[in-house]
């Protein structure tokens, strides 16, 4: 029960915020980042060595490259001169007189060219058996002496075939690389030379001086060339007979040191290998990784201290946060759908609480369209009542009107006035139509032949001075639309539109549907005066914010777009174009209701 009850004091739940953060600094933060560094701190090391050893391999590779080139052209030179007939017969012709050698090597004026053709190797020398031979730069008599070099012994013992040696230079007084070979004569086979090829020294030191590490070429195990003179006398040990190409590490003791030794073959032909190698100490290669080991430590540590100092200061701002939060909600509980000043900042917090801003300006929101929404039937109705009351007006004795209406046109039908008599039917029609408004919707079709009969007797006044059409695309015979919607808009054209016009004036009124037959699109177009731009803008501007206007002898074109969005909602209103000097058109979009005769409800 005590642990229990331990447990459940120290449960993370009933920890404060900063017991809380402290917490998941030490285990989210502190712990991982030991483990990390640890790990990292390995993964670096093995990474740096790996990346080092690479960078010295490659470094290795591109030396030995340029080292295998320079061997290959001195081979090519060495086969072209072992093969010269000109110097072979020389070799083996016994002169009688110093005259006729001269004279001989005018033959081989091309010797020198060979020499400068191949700028690696320093000199060629023949070494001849032919004692009659006079000695210059290309051949020199063998003595007793050259006979007993390791290097002549090793071509002679090489029967013919090319091998690589150290000897030492007549013209540097010092050791290079050479290649010799045997030559023989061709149908007695008795030795009649050999032929060294020298290479330069200075091209070969310089590859061999550009490592920052000691660099060897060895030659059969025996140095050749190396970039910094030993610092001890042991023997060295180092792997040789590699392959051409082949490349081998090893860990190796050099001197006192623990080092890396990477070799590279560059020849190896009959027993006779080139190899170079490079010898690296450890401690020059863990010496980077040791400095970054150092560095993530002294980051971590770093990091450490600096987080657990702003902590503290984080703690605090989480804390005052959360407080304002708290606080704003219980503004909301209370009613007080004002809130304070925004949270700075988008995180999680800030975005709580554009959440409960939302919230309240949706409550809020809610409680003005049911306000507005009251008032907005209330004006429905009002305007209704209004419109019907000013056709009460002209209601005082609606059957004398139309009897005195009717003796007036049988009067003209009896005078043979004919245009007289149809223009008073006309008006009947109108006034019949207009008398019998109410607030519910009435025919689309009567609607229209009301239009009809308003434009006949404005055809009748003006002539050719005006002229109309209505094209009806769609079925209209069970449709219903709110009553005065077309004729307002109409009678804005004649007395805006069309008033200053002396002839061509032309209204057209098309009827359609749109969005899969939902919407009805009615459209009353003129070819008048035209609106400003300025104008339409402050019309269009009136549209959208719904601006009233007052009654008067005429129903507004604001006032029949605040009708229909008043009945029909807010996606449905009038639309409207216009360009000075070319015309106005005007859509009325509603939605397409029919009676219920017709299969569709209002």
């Amino acid at each position: 029960m005590k642990i229990k009850r331990l447990g459940k004091k120290f449960s993370f739940n009933n920890l404060n915020i900063k017991q809380k953060m402290l917490a998941l600094y030490f285990f989210a933060f502190i712990l991982p980042l030991v483990t990390i560094t640890i790990i990292l701190t390995k993964w670096i090391n093995k990474t740096i060595m790996e990346r080092q050893f690479a960078l010295a391999k490659t470094s290795l590779e591109q030396t030995s490259s340029l080292l295998t080139s320079i061997l290959t052209n001195c081979e090519q030179l060495g086969d072209t001169l072992f093969s010269t007939r000109a110097v072979q017969k020389a070799l083996e012709y016994q002169f009688n007189s110093e005259q006729e050698v001269y004279k001989y090597y005018t033959t081989l004026s091309f010797l020198p060219d060979f020499s400068r053709s191949n700028p690696d190797v320093l000199n060629f020398i023949y070494y001849t058996e032919n004692q009659t031979i006079i000695e210059n730069a290309y051949f020199t008599r063998v003595t007793d002496e050259i006979k007993g070099k390791s290097w002549y012994k090793a071509a002679v013992a090489a029967s013919g075939r090319p091998i690589w040696v150290i000897k030492n230079s007549e013209t540097l007084d010092s050791q290079t690389l050479a290649l010799v070979r045997a030559l023989f004569n061709r149908t007695t086979g008795t030795l009649t030379g050999v032929l060294a090829l020298h290479l330069d020294n200075r091209k070969i030191e310089q590859l061999v001086n550009a490592h920052k590490d000691q660099t060897i070429v060895l030659v059969d195990g025996k140095v050749a060339f190396s970039s910094r003179p030993f610092a001890f006398k042991e023997k060295l040990s180092l792997s040789t007979g590699l392959n051409i190409g082949e490349f081998k590490s090893d860990n190796i003791l050099w001197g006192k040191d623990r080092s890396l030794t990477m070799l590279y073959g560059l020849y190896h032909e009959y027993g006779n290998s080139i190899t170079l190698a490079q010898i690296i100490p450890r401690k020059d290669l863990e010496s980077a990784t040791n400095f970054v080991v150092l560095l993530c430590v002294l980051l971590m540590a770093g990091g450490s201290i600096l987080s657990l100092s702003l902590l503290q200061i984080f703690t605090r701002y989480m804390a005052k946060r959360v407080s304002y939060l708290q606080m704003q909600i219980n503004r909301i509980v209370q009613n007080n759908f004002e809130l304070g000043p925004r949270l700075s900042g988008s995180d999680e917090f800030a975005e709580i609480y554009d959440a409960l801003m939302a919230t309240s300006n949706n409550i809020k929101t809610l409680i003005d369209e049911v306000y507005r929404h009251k008032i907005q039937r209330e004006q429905l109705l009002a305007r209704q009542n209004d419109i019907r009351f000013k056709m009460l007006s002209n209601q005082i004795n609606p059957h004398f009107l139309f009897n005195s209406l009717e003796t007036i046109r049988m009067q003209a039908i009896e005078d043979d006035n004919k245009e007289v008599a149809k223009t008073i039917k006309l008006l009947a029609k109108i006034l019949r139509h207009n008398l019998s408004v109410s607030n519910n919707p009435v025919s689309l079709k009567a609607e229209i032949e009301a239009v009809d009969n308003y434009l006949a007797i404005q055809h009748l006044r003006f002539a050719d001075r005006i002229k109309y059409s209505i094209d009806i695309h769609t079925d209209i015979s069970d449709a219903v639309i709110l009553p005065l919607l077309i004729q307002p808009l109409v009678e804005n054209s004649f007395s805006h539109g069309l008033q200053d016009r002396k002839i061509g004036g032309l209204i057209e009124i098309s009827i359609d549907t749109c969005n899969g037959g939902k919407v009805f699109q009615i459209s009353i177009k003129d070819n008048g005066c035209g609106i400003t731009k300025e104008e339409l803008a402050k019309l269009k501007a009136r549209l959208a914010t719904g601006t009233v206007e007052n009654f008067s002898s005429s129903i507004g074109m604001v006032n029949v777009n605040q009708r229909i969005k008043l009945f029909y909602g807010q996606d449905y209103g009038l639309e409207i174009e216009s360009e000075i000097e070319k015309g106005t058109l005007v859509t009325i979009k509603i939605p397409a209701e029919f009676n219920s005769d017709g299969g569709k409800n209002v």
